[in-house]
């Protein structure tokens, strides 16, 4: 009796609180009390434990955290692994990346399970893409992936390998970023379940690489699809996707139905206080105004649209910004604006590993070479835009630049090395689904 008066009181007793923690935990690994049980206690115990009506010894405690990979202080302790995760990710539901991204920086220098671990870094690996530190990103997220695939976390991997995707693409990494893309998609059709929003995300993202690589009807295919399903989104979720297919509009040559999704996800952001979208999305506006014609809409938005851009100092966006700028200027005959515009956009660009925008500088600085009637410049501008476009895609915009290379040539009666350049774009172009001139 003695001797097992004093085993009882070395036992924790699990409290109320406790045993909701081991609750929680449970339902987050998706286990039933049987199955946490496994073939050392029973269903029964476990639910005993949640309910705080027996008391747990280390043995037991150990044998749990082992099951939901959890130590038996985070079973203890009065503040559970995730919770200790919400500040972090309500700093990145908010928007505040760099804070978001030190927090998750801190909570990963403690020790932490395989699986927290994970958690923490695919939250850090969007901080990361948010602030277009993409190396980063893909590291953080590659690891998430693929501990919380071993875990059997399969939809929280999803989520990580949407960020592991999406840090390909800001890499330039297409093929992979596409072929991770449809490897989740095809999960998700299978049967993983997965909310209505992360779902749409993935189609505007899977509709972007194929826009990316030529392919507009396939891009189209997946905003439709995630059309239909954007009517379970808040406004802000609406507003992004609006902003996608804005985008997928306007890749296609449909300015005007551009203008009218991009026009209503700008009003919907606007609502919501979204600031840094409202300024990307100025600048796809003011991009599509630009194609049709616009000109002096096109510079109000896209000034706008810097200013709130700089507000937040994302450098990789204000690239897209600037090079924006440099075309409109490139429309107004405005050479020293040209100029200074262009050459902040490749400088920006490079800094922050933009192979997007630094390609659309380069050839917004060939045209205006071209014009005038600098040849030399403009034929070594058109070619690096070539090299780079060559590495990293689209090869729509490859055939765009070889072509006007070779018209340039042509001007000079270079008409072999022309017809090569056209060949390379033809080529190009019937890879990607593009029709090509008969």
């Amino acid at each position: 009796m003695v001797g097992s008066a004093r085993v009882a009181r070395r036992r924790p007793r699990v409290t109320g609180a406790l045993g909701g923690r081991l609750r929680d935990l449970r339902l987050r690994a998706g286990m039933t009390q049987a199955q946490l049980a496994g073939d050392r206690y029973t269903g029964a115990y476990i639910s005993a434990l949640e309910n705080g009506l027996v008391r747990a010894s280390m043995a037991a405690l150990s044998y749990l955290g082992e099951r939901l990979d959890v130590s038996p202080e985070d079973l203890l302790r009065e503040t559970a692994p995730h919770w200790e995760r919400l500040e972090a990710d309500l700093q990145l539901a908010a928007g505040n990346w760099e804070p978001a991204a030190d927090r998750y920086t801190t909570l990963l220098d403690r020790k932490q399970s395989k699986t927290d671990t994970a958690l923490l870094r695919r939250g850090r690996a969007e901080a990361y893409c948010r602030l277009g530190r993409a190396r980063d990103a893909l590291a953080d997220a590659a690891a998430a992936y693929e501990t919380l695939r071993q875990a059997g976390r399969h939809v929280d991997a999803a989520y990580a390998g949407y960020w592991l995707a999406y840090a390909h693409y800001q890499l330039d990494n297409v093929a992979e970023s596409r072929a991770i893309g449809h490897q989740l998609l095809a999960e998700i059709r299978a049967g993983l379940s997965v909310q209505a929003d992360f779902k749409v995300r993935l189609l505007v993202a899977l509709a972007s690489t194929e826009s990316w690589e030529g392919r507009h009807d396939r891009a189209l295919a997946f905003l439709e699809e995630a059309r239909v399903l954007s009517g379970e989104l808040d406004d802000r979720g609406r507003a992004s996707f609006l902003f996608s297919l804005a985008n997928g509009f306007a890749q296609t040559g449909d300015h005007e139905a551009a203008l009218r999704a991009g026009s209503e996800a700008l009003g919907l952001f606007e609502a919501v206080d979204a600031k840094l979208e409202s300024g990307a999305l100025r600048n796809t506006l003011a991009m599509t105004n630009l194609e049709l014609g616009n000109v002096s809409r096109a510079s109000e938005l896209v000034t706008e649209g810097r200013a709130l851009v700089e507000r937040f100092g994302d450098r990789r966006l204000l690239a897209h910004v600037a090079e924006t700028q440099a075309q409109i200027a490139l429309a107004q005959h405005d050479d020293a604006a040209v100029y200074e515009y262009a050459n902040e956009a490749l400088d920006l660009a490079r800094g922050t590993g933009n192979g997007h925008a630094e390609a659309s500088a380069l050839l917004t600085l060939a045209r205006w070479y071209r014009d005038r009637s600098e040849a030399a410049k403009a034929e070594t501008t058109y070619l690096e835009a070539a090299q780079l476009l060559r590495r990293v895609g689209p090869k729509a915009r490859l055939a765009e630049v070889l072509r006007e290379s070779a018209d340039l040539l042509v001007t000079q009666e270079r008409h072999e090395e022309a017809v090569q350049l056209l060949q390379e774009a033809l080529s190009g172009q019937s890879q990607t689904g593009v029709a090509t001139p008969s």
